[in-house]
């Protein structure tokens, strides 16, 4: 007999529910490129009706109760909502597909509306004049942007619930979806769909060491930081399932610079073996999702990023952001080192030149010129993300200052597009928001890269520009140091700041090594005879008896105490891409620490730093620099009365080294604590200590961190937050 529920996994975290009987797709889970992976998997495919092509695909979504899961956004159902308006022709007046019936977003009922919310914002950016003069707009640009958003939305801005419905999954009641077919929630995350006879269970939880996957493989390469260079690390668009999202990163100096942060960037940095402590700052050009969405994995840094963006642009990407995680703007500025650029003016950044222009696109946007002068002249790199067509621009005009944008402004952009460069990559993805690649034909640019296209390059766009593979490397300017070195320099002087500079330029006489992607650099068991300091790409530490398997990036040391003492390593370190160390001998290490008296200082941070590095909390992309930081402000814990439940007299975070904790949240029990885990947080990201409570055993060992320095490492901050939502979500269910 036929089953009545079709039910598949399409990826690790999204899953298909189908009743044919009723006409019913349901996508479980959306995180970034959700589409992709359904495309992949011929969840989507091309179909017609009455001689009208278009896609297939879900019409209802379950969200995820949890917003952010193992540091990546659950829900980002930007793009599965526009194909379903759009690709499906749900929303298309008089499309055979559209029979009147609005796509449906079903869950926790604030997570539906957080979606509604960001939906709308990936939509429209600032919504009025009083949002683009806060964002720090003149009147003359607010009104300018405005007219140009409201003519790209056809002079009104509508709220997403007038395109989409909503059912809300209460606690764990059952709730109908349509008649006969049912939804429950088991637990957080888990959920019974029911229909007729037959019933499934989907669990959108991610596991403890799991991650989102990318639909699609990328090559990994080891490549030369330059003076002034340009890594292209994709061409595509929201659709493309080959390619990752137009963006591209720029070196200069040594400083890495990122342009975007679309869907899967960690995948593109590891692939490239570039650790996301290496990262200098990001240049934004917008909020919609194949440039942003990957915006958590720069907040998973040890440091603050810097933020490069336009004020309007920033502001509009921080209301998204701020939407998405629940956070105020302020606070979301408080995850990055703001600096905000004059538009239209070259804005010197350490000898980088920039200059951000106004794109016409419907939300805030910015294109790229970037350069330096050397020997002869500026090298100039331009990107052009986001564009719309001459022939748009063109029908946008309105004379009389209503709705639309002058014709100043027209011919300004259009002047702006085509200014010559040395390199310069364009957005071709055509339509009503996208550039077209005719516009480029008398483009003087020395180097036309066609970018932001799901298509092959036809033969006549092929006599106008070229493509670029992932990982293709421009050099503007090409270096004459080894920049690795500078790098090791400046992580041993962090480590060691009383040691005297002739004694760190002895270690730093020693090779650069590099290992290939996979490979065991110090193994399990095994003594080593070196000390390795990471200078590039990531690390994963792994004791599999203590199921620990973390990562470490660029700043970390490698075999310190079992290279110096000549005893066994208790952990793996592989390489997860190419890395480059310094490769330091065991003994010659060992003699520096001698020599300047650091070895106190080494047996005392020792200890702290393997119980840190082995919890969830510290064990992830943290230098040494940091986690030092962290050891010195270290002290035990001491409570001075063990009542039933505990009020916590300290503000600061509280890890556990050994022993047991109940956690209760409004008087109700909602988990247990034991070794490496951590509590006392509400009051850090929420502000509120009277939220949690806990009851401690007798004779546990509890270490106390001070809450202000872990506000500033980003990675700390937002793994609290999401720990603190899970407790939220945990305490709802069980209300």
């Amino acid at each position: 007999m036929q089953q009545k529920i079709k039910f598949a996994k399409i990826t690790t975290g999204v899953y298909w529910v189908e009743i044919q009987e009723l006409d019913i797709r349901i996508l479980c889970g959306t995180p970034a490129d959700s589409v992709k992976h359904m495309i992949k998997k011929g969840f989507i495919y091309p179909t017609s009706l009455d001689g009208v092509s278009y896609e297939s695909g879900p019409n209802v979504i379950l969200l995820s109760d949890i917003q952010l899961q193992n540091g990546q956004f659950s829900n980002l159902a930007e793009f599965p909502v526009l194909q379903m308006l759009y690709k499906q022709g749900l929303i298309i007046p008089n499309h055979p597909n559209n029979s009147g019936q609005k796509p449906i977003l079903m869950g926790d009922k604030e997570q539906i509306d957080i979606q509604m919310n960001y939906i709308y914002r990936g939509n429209y950016g600032l919504d009025s004049i009083e949002e683009l003069l806060e964002a720090g707009a003149t009147q003359e640009l607010a009104t300018t942007i405005m007219n140009m958003k409201l003519k790209f939305a056809f002079g009104k801005l509508v709220s997403a619930d007038k395109l989409l419905d909503k059912i809300v999954v209460e606690s764990t009641q059952v709730t109908k979806i349509v008649d006969g077919l049912s939804i429950q929630r088991l637990s957080v995350n888990k959920f019974e769909i029911k229909y007729k006879d037959e019933s499934v269970t989907i669990d959108l939880n991610l596991a403890k060491n799991e991650s989102y996957l990318a639909p699609y493989k990328l090559g990994l390469s080891n490549f030369q930081r330059e003076y002034f260079s340009v890594i292209h690390t994709g061409e595509g668009d929201g659709w493309d399932t080959d390619r990752p999202c137009m963006g591209s990163i720029l070196t200069f100096q040594g400083k890495i610079y990122l342009l975007d942060a679309g869907p899967n960037i960690d995948k593109t940095l590891d692939a490239l073996g570039i650790g996301v402590n290496e990262l200098d700052g990001v240049f934004a050009t917008h909020a919609h999702d194949d440039h942003f969405s990957g915006i958590t994995s720069l907040i998973k840094s040890d440091h603050k990023l810097k933020f490069y963006a336009s004020s309007v642009v920033r502001f509009s990407i921080f209301k998204k952001i701020s939407v998405l995680l629940s956070m105020s703007v302020s606070e979301v500025s408080n995850i990055f080192e703001v600096v905000d650029l004059e538009l239209d003016k070259w804005n010197d950044i350490g000898g980088l030149e920039v200059k951000p222009i106004l794109s016409a696109h419907p939300i805030e946007t910015n294109i790229y010129y970037f350069r330096t002068y050397h020997e002869n002249g500026y090298k100039s790199y331009a990107h052009l993300a986001d564009l719309s067509s001459f022939a748009v621009l063109d029908s946008m005009v309105n004379s009389d200052g209503g709705i639309g944008i002058t014709q100043t402004f027209c011919d300004n952009l259009k002047n702006n597009t085509l200014l010559k460069v040395d390199i310069k990559k364009v957005d071709i993805g055509g339509g009503m928001i996208h550039g077209e690649v005719d516009d480029f034909k008398t483009d003087n640019s020395k180097h036309l890269i066609l970018s932001h296209s799901s298509l092959e390059l036809s033969d006549a766009q092929k006599q106008i520009g070229s493509s670029a593979g992932f990982g293709t490397i421009d050099v503007l300017v090409k270096a004459k140091q080894n920049f690795n070195y500078q790098y090791a320099y400046d992580y041993l002087k962090a480590y060691f700041p009383s040691a005297p500079d002739h004694a760190l330029k002895m270690l730093l006489n020693y090779n650069i090594k590099t290992f290939n992607p996979h490979s065991i650099l110090i193994k399990e068991m095994t003594s080593n005879n070196s000390v390795y300091i990471i200078l590039t790409g990531n690390v994963e530490m792994i004791q599999v008896e203590f199921h620990i398997f973390n990562r470490l990036s660029a700043g970390a040391i490698i075999g310190l105490v079992s290279g110096m003492l000549g005893v066994e390593s208790n952990e793996t370190y592989r390489a997860d891409g190419y890395v480059n160390v310094l490769e330091i001998p065991a003994k010659q290490f060992f003699y520096f620490v001698k020599q300047y008296g650091l070895s106190a200082n080494i047996e005392y941070t020792q200890d702290r730093l393997s119980f840190l590095q082995s919890t969830n909390l510290f064990g992830e992309f943290i230098s040494y620099k940091v986690l030092g930081d962290v050891i010195n402000n270290m002290q035990e814990y001491i409570p001075t009365e063990y009542d039933k439940k505990l009020e916590i007299e300290s503000d600061n975070l509280l890890i556990i080294q050994y022993g047991k904790v109940k956690k209760y949240c409004n008087g109700e029990l909602i988990g247990e604590l034991g070794d490496g885990d951590y509590f006392n947080y509400s009051q850090i990201v929420y502000d509120d200590k009277d939220l949690l409570i806990y009851e401690l055993e007798t004779g546990c060992k509890i270490y106390e961190i001070n809450a202000n320095l872990l506000k500033n490492i980003p990675v700390i901050y937002t793994k609290l937050y999401e720990t603190f939502k899970k407790d939220i979500c945990n305490f709802k269910l069980n209300k």
